[in-house]
Parts: C-alpha cells; sequence; structure tokens
C-alpha cells in the first residue's frame, strides 16, 4: 500500500497515527508531497485532497475516514474502530465530529491567508462559533474519552494539533479545561509526537 500525504495536513496525521497505533507504519510506503504536488493527485482524487492510498491491487481509496478504516481492516490484534454495536457508531460520530472542527480550522487558516480586502470576517466568526460549540460539546465528555485512543479521540486530536499549528483560537484551553487536561495526556503518545506538524 501506498499513502500519500502532506506534513500538516491534520487529515494525513490521522491515518499516520492510525498506522503506528496498530504497529502496520512500516508496512505503508509514504509519499509526503508539496503543496506544489497536491495537484498531481488528481489523476488520483479529482479533489485533488490528501490522504490518498493505493492499493496493493491498484484500487484507489480516498478520504482519511475510509483509509484509517481500511488500515484498521489489516489487523485483528487491535481494533482502533468497533466492528459493531452502539460502541461503533459513537466512536465514528466522534470521529465525525473531530473532522468537522478540522473543517472549520482549515477555513479560518485558508480565509487568514487572504489579503485583508478579500479576508471575510464573517466566515470567521461562523468558523470559529462552530470550533467552540464543538470544543464546548467536547469538553463535557472529555472524561468518558478511551484511553489508549480509538479513531474518534485521534481524529478530535489531529484536528487540535492543526489549530494550535495555525494558530487559530490559541486561548481554547482557558474555557475548555477538561479538553486541555486530555490533550496535553494524549500529545505524550508516541504516535503523536512522531508526527506532530512542523
Amino acid at each position: 500500500m501506498k499513502c500519500y500525504v502532506t506534513n500538516n495536513s491534520p487529515y494525513a496525521r490521522k491515518v499516520r497515527i492510525v498506522a503506528m497505533e496498530l504497529g502496520l507504519y512500516d508496512e505503508i510506503e509514504w509519499k509526503t508531497l508539496t503543496r506544489e504536488e497536491r495537484g498531481d493527485l488528481q489523476i488520483y482524487n479529482p479533489l485533488g485532497k490528501v490522504p490518498v492510498a493505493i492499493l496493493d491491487t491498484g484500487d484507489i481509496v480516498c478520504d482519511s475516514p475510509v483509509i484509517c478504516a481500511y488500515v484498521d481492516s489489516l489487523t485483528s490484534s487491535r481494533k482502533l474502530i468497533p466492528e459493531c454495536g452502539s460502541k461503533r457508531w459513537e466512536v465514528l460520530t466522534l470521529e465525525a465530529l473531530g473532522d468537522g472542527l478540522g473543517d472549520a480550522v482549515i477555513v479560518i487558516s485558508q480565509e487568514n491567508q487572504r489579503s485583508n480586502e478579500l479576508r471575510s470576517q464573517d466566515v470567521v466568526d461562523r468558523q470559529l462559533s462552530k470550533i467552540k460549540s464543538a470544543l464546548s460539546v467536547l469538553d463535557k465528555v472529555a472524561s468518558d474519552f478511551n484511553d489508549p485512543p480509538l479513531i474518534g479521540e485521534i481524529g478530535v486530536a489531529c484536528s487540535l494539533g492543526y489549530m494550535d499549528f495555525r494558530e487559530i483560537f490559541p486561548e481554547w484551553r482557558e474555557s475548555y479545561a477538561n479538553m486541555a487536561s486530555w490533550y496535553t495526556i494524549i500529545l505524550k503518545r508516541q504516535s503523536f509526537t512522531k508526527t506532530a506538524p512542523s
């Protein structure tokens, strides 16, 4: 399996962490792309987005939730996505919330890179409202997060990492103490220290 990633994408980081947590990292051929090279991805993913995986069969798998589910299917020794029951939907819903948090952070980051004439404060405010709403929900349930983390917690942590990296809402820890405490702990895991954005 070959997987195309970029250094700082929270979604590519999620796939890399999943592979590390499952002990499969060295079995994947990682192709790290620059911003300029991302356009070449359209031959594999018409959206031109990372991550993209090319399986040994030649089949193409796009989008981090799908790639993570595929990697999770490769081993039976540990599962990051429960196979059935209410726990499965709980974990996948948390992953979706984490990915949505990341989406909002990316929109603000892109908006902040625009010139002052083109930057929309309304867009930033809407996305920041989504971030605060997500963090408020997460803060209430952080004490129930899985340890070791499952795919939901991994997705949330990757989005928080990108939020910190892009300096979006840097004061979030002051208002969401439960999340801040949990995040401090999960960042100590080897899979997170080795994949930190730079």
